[in-house]
């Protein structure tokens, strides 16, 4: 696929997810002229980007849909119920058929069936079989009513760019190509007059303009629409090649250096007969005031023209390939940093602490390109919940709280699936149906809602039901049944819930096509995991569940904190540190033989790192603890020696020790030595189970 069509994929993505998101939210809160007027757009951009690659059948269909979104937009027709369904049909019709396009295949018959379906549906809600009326009074004014509908009219249109123009990312050629859907090009010459010399010449503006004779059975409105995206970055005008009086304002208002005039005889626009009365109206016309035309000549000059910064589209795989480098940077800065100190070389210190901050601010930057708000992403969810919900017959209330959170955009696409899944679970088997809810004294309508909030250098995604909860005694069931767990038992709360992880396993009373085969569950809980995150399950019976995802920030580069124990050196993520202390004899003589310490009136549970990981005897008489926080939960890490902040670059460490309980990665230091990196969600776990 070249370069362009990826970005009309991805145009054409983002106008469709726009467009369902938009109906979803007025199927919830009702139609608003400004959404209606945004839906049309985005249907008119895609006829048009799609009619640039001669892609037939979609234009075909968003012409139609287009048609009735006008009607709906100039308030002719009511937006119902059924409409907005027609029209997420539509929307996803209409991604098949640029599927289709795309791979250059052609419809099959059953495609083919509901394309001729849909667009006999989207034609019957049209007020009859008429063609739009123009309803804009400007343009009652401009097109003729007497005139036969449906026949050819000579059009001339007049354009020159501003000198912002390239600002607006639209390529000219685009634009010129779009008069081919409409109609017939009869003559068209560019203005080149306004183009300054090469020394004066800046290549960042715009200098060109365009006269063209046009010729279409379309109405003026759709050959306006063809600028609708460059309006504010063109001066334009429309108007009937036979009228007079508009040619001949349009050459006495000209600013171009060249006589516009001569040009368009030249060019065999029009004969030089059409211009004669003008040269006898503009020698009959009054003298102007000086004073009243140096008023007029300060209004009617051009405003300042305020440069609009634009969005870049940059392939990810380019930004990882910038993260990586700069990965490679910040490690061979760390040795030049390490070689400073032992030569004692104060320049050289200095030179490596400007490059550090350096690559510190560049770094922040390129992970910023990163970061994107999760609200443009979950908002897919709607469409999902929406479409879960009528399958099985619920009535939900679905709310996203916190869409402004950032994350890594890789991490939210990998998010996306598992986060689906528990959805779908959530709808299916949280909720209950509208009559029991009824009977139970809940709302018909049940609440579910996808929240996202930062909290101790992670993210924290939630997904929250009022449903019937998680049923403990069948999940204890069936997991006896299957083996997973022995009848005598002793697990929390927590532990049990989290069964329901384990593959096969599913309390669900009866299998749908959405869920209940105990197949998913466990996919989850994995993928969750291999983005360094960790799930949890909240649930009261008979008021709901809560299921709560750890998230880090990013997958490549965190700040950490680089200790030592026994002859290892590790890392541990800065973020979730609180304090470091130091393991004095008062700390020692409390703990006795017990892993705990009174921390200022609370019991902290620690863990030996030299214990946990068989490292060998300390040879440093002093013992520390990093106090560690993750969610909920706190513990303080016994360790030898403390090193301060140190930038990581996580690297994997391989299959061979990817299953290494509470170890995430590693990561090169200045030395060459490697550190690996803590996975404290891991250890936490660990600690916990030890204390039950």
């Amino acid at each position: 696929m070249n370069e362009e069509l990826e970005l009309f994929c991805e145009d054409v993505d983002e106008q469709l997810t726009f467009m369902e998101n938009a109906l979803i939210t007025m199927q919830e809160d009702g139609p608003d002229d400004e959404s209606i007027g945004a839906l049309f757009r985005a249907m008119h951009t895609i006829k048009g980007t799609a009619g640039m690659f001669g892609f037939d059948d979609v234009v075909s269909f968003a012409h139609i849909a287009e048609s009735l979104l006008s009607e709906v937009r100039d308030g002719k027709i009511k937006l119902t119920e059924e409409m907005i369904e027609i029209f997420l049909k539509s929307k996803d019709h209409v991604q098949t058929l640029v599927d289709l396009a795309v791979k250059n295949e052609s419809m099959d018959d059953f495609m083919q069936a509901t394309n001729d379906e849909l667009l006999k549906i989207l034609k019957s809600m049209m007020p009859g079989a008429e063609p739009i009326k123009e309803s804009v009074t400007e343009v009652e004014e401009i097109v003729d009513d007497s005139e036969e509908e449906g026949a050819e009219v000579l059009w001339h249109i007049s354009f020159r760019l501003k000198p912002n123009f390239f600002a607006s990312g639209m390529d000219i050629i685009n634009i010129l190509g779009f008069f081919k859907l409409l109609g017939e090009i009869k003559n068209i010459t560019p203005i080149t007059s306004n183009i300054p010399n090469l020394d004066d010449l800046n290549p960042t503006e715009s200098y060109m303009g365009y006269e063209i004779k046009f010729l279409t059975k379309e109405p003026y409105s759709e050959i306006e629409e063809i600028f609708e995206f460059v309006i504010d970055d063109i001066e334009l005008e429309i108007f009937k090649a036979n009228d007079i009086d508009m040619l001949k304002a349009l050459v006495q208002n000209s600013k171009d250096k060249e006589d516009l005039k001569e040009v368009l005889i030249s060019h065999k626009f029009y004969d030089a007969s059409v211009f004669e009365e003008q040269k006898e109206e503009v020698a009959e016309e009054p003298k102007e005031d000086p004073k009243e035309e140096l008023a007029q000549k300060k209004q009617a000059s051009p405003k300042k023209e305020v440069h609009k910064s634009f969005s870049l589209r940059v392939d990810s795989s380019k930004i990882d390939q910038l993260i990586n480098k700069i990965s490679e940077m910040v490690i061979a800065n760390a040795k030049v940093t390490q070689r400073a100190d032992v030569l004692d070389d104060n320049e050289l210190s200095e030179s490596a602490t400007i490059l550090t901050d350096m690559l510190e601010e560049i770094r922040t930057g390129v992970m910023n390109i990163r970061m994107v708000q999760v609200g443009d992403s979950f908002n897919k969810f709607k469409r999902i919940v929406h479409d879960v919900a009528k399958k099985v017959d619920k009535e939900i209330d679905f709310s996203i709280i916190g869409g402004d959170t950032e994350l890594d955009k890789m991490v939210v696409e990998k998010i996306s699936d598992p986060l689906m899944h528990m959805l779908r679970n959530s709808i299916d088997h949280g909720v209950e149906m509208p009559d029991e809810r009824e009977a139970l004294g809940k709302p018909r309508e049940g609440k579910v809602s996808l929240s996202t909030y930062p909290d101790a250098g992670t993210i924290v995604i939630e997904i929250r039901d009022d449903g019937k909860g998680l049923p403990k005694d069948l999940i204890v069931e069936k997991a006896i049944k299957s083996g997973l767990i022995q009848e005598n038992h002793n697990l929390s709360d927590k532990e049990i819930y989290n069964l329901i992880f384990a593959a096969g396993l599913s309390t669900a009373e009866k299998v749908s096509d959405i869920s209940g085969r105990g197949v998913g569950m466990d996919v989850v809980k994995r993928n969750i995991e291999s983005l360094r995150g960790t799930v949890e399950i909240d649930s009261t019976l008979g008021e709901g569940s809560l299921f709560t995802i750890r998230l880090p920030l990013t997958l490549a580069i965190i700040d950490g904190f680089l200790i030592q124990s026994g002859d290892t050196k590790y890392i541990i993520p800065l973020e979730m540190i609180q304090e470091c202390i130091e393991l004095d004899a008062s700390y020692k003589k409390q703990m006795g033989d017990d892993e705990f310490i009174n921390l200022r009136d609370s019991m902290l549970p620690l863990l030996d790192i030299r214990k946990s990981f068989k490292e060998a005897s300390s040879k440093s008489k002093r013992e520390n603890v990093v106090v560690v926080r993750y969610g909920d939960y706190k513990m303080g890490m016994m360790v030898d020696e403390l090193f301060g902040e140190f930038q990581t670059v996580i690297k994997p460490l391989g299959e061979v020790f990817s299953n290494v309980p509470g170890i995430s990665g590693g990561t090169i230091l200045g030395s060459g030595e490697i550190a690996l990196i803590f996975d404290i969600p891991k250890l936490m776990e660990h600690k916990i189970r030890e204390l039950n």
